[in-house]
């Protein structure tokens, strides 16, 4: 693999209500980086009685991954083989990409991570079942960055072995949230709903042992996959139901003509904290497109912030937001700057 070694620290030193930030780069040896930091570190702790001081090494990274030639893009995914994740995988990097489906999404993130995978397919939310936590949950906990955004539609089938009709189907498994999206069309054809560990999932078991009067919902790639006969599709209540992933990697990619970015922060226990927070971004018209709060795991009652806004950090007046941001902020992570997905139109509502 090839990687570009650059990273630029931020320090913010803190002493009383003065506040000063620093920016430096670390980009050769570990015993240079060291000396670096230990020269700011003494440059602010000499006769100051008490500094807070907090070090940010978030605006840049590695370098975007890029795979030398002939080795092969390997994408990682939560689930089995033919999950609307994998789906993802497929749009955004073609239908040859090789996948690796993991179990659980921290599994997903150490492929990444070691670098058994090039890149991981992380949904963060879905339209109708709103966020995914754990995902931003990890984003905060792993050195990783967001490389891309993804929004796929989910398009629901109802699949059955070769040789089942429509009428012979009494039962239908998928996993609860499937379940719930076809709720309607499944009573009005009077199916009975049998919850599965997961819709790809379902498919795969349904095709490996099947059983009489049985089909399964899942994406229509798992029934191109398994081989099973796909009776109807777009079966979901809801036209409008689409999943956003991110697509999760070492290092950040380059700007692109439509950016984003998404940063997780904490504020200060004062008044006014927020709205302090959010005017670095209101100040110099950055538009926020998504805010949301999630707990604290070692501080119970305090929050995180996950925050998405159009444009890079590259961009001057982003770069100045967030400059100003860390200073207002008791902790801040970019999580990335990524190319931004077209926003999908809105379908035709069902009858």
């Amino acid at each position: 693999m090839c990687y570009a070694q650059r990273h630029e620290y931020f320090l913010v030193a803190q002493s009383g209500s003065s506040v000063s930030i620093h920016r430096f780069d670390l980009s050769g040896a570990n015993a240079h980086r060291t000396s670096a930091l230990s020269l700011l570190l003494g440059k602010h702790n000499q006769g100051v009685r008490r500094v807070a001081v907090r070090l940010f090494c978030f605006l840049k990274g590695e370098g975007f991954r890029v795979p030398e030639q002939n080795q092969p893009t390997v994408v990682a995914f939560q689930g089995v083989h033919g999950a609307y994740s994998e789906e993802a995988c497929r749009q955004h990097f073609g239908e040859g990409v090789q996948t690796l489906p993991c179990n659980a999404f921290d599994e997903l993130f150490r492929a990444v991570e070691s670098r058994q995978a090039t890149f991981g397919m992380q949904p963060v939310e879905n339209s109708l079942a709103g966020t995914v936590a754990t995902a931003y949950e990890l984003l905060m906990e792993y050195d990783l960055r967001v490389q891309a955004e993804v929004i796929v539609q989910v398009r629901h089938a109802l699949l059955a072995p070769k040789g089942t009709t429509l009428s012979d189907v009494r039962y239908v498994r998928s996993h609860p949230q499937a379940l719930a999206q076809c709720e309607r069309y499944l009573k009005r054809r009077g199916f009975q709903a049998v919850t599965h560990f997961d819709t790809a999932g379902s498919a795969r078991d349904l095709a490996a042992s099947p059983e009489p009067h049985t089909a399964c919902i899942a994406s229509a790639l798992a029934g191109r996959l398994y081989a099973l006969e796909q009776l109807e599709y777009g079966i979901e209540d809801e036209p409008f139901n689409f999943t956003r992933f991110f697509v999760i990697g070492i290092g950040d990619p380059p700007p692109a003509k439509r950016n984003k970015t998404s940063v997780v922060f904490a504020v200060r226990d004062k008044p006014g904290a927020l709205h302090e927070c959010l005017g670095a971004f209101a100040e110099r018209g950055v538009n926020l497109t998504k805010i949301e709060s999630r707990p604290r795991r070692n501080k119970p009652w305090q929050y995180f912030f996950y925050t998405d806004f159009e444009g890079h950090a590259s961009e001057p007046n982003v770069e100045a937001a967030l400059m100003d941001l860390m200073r207002r902020a008791a902790l801040l992570k970019l999580l990335g700057s990524y190319p931004a997905a077209e926003q999908p139109r809105q379908p035709e509502p069902k009858d």
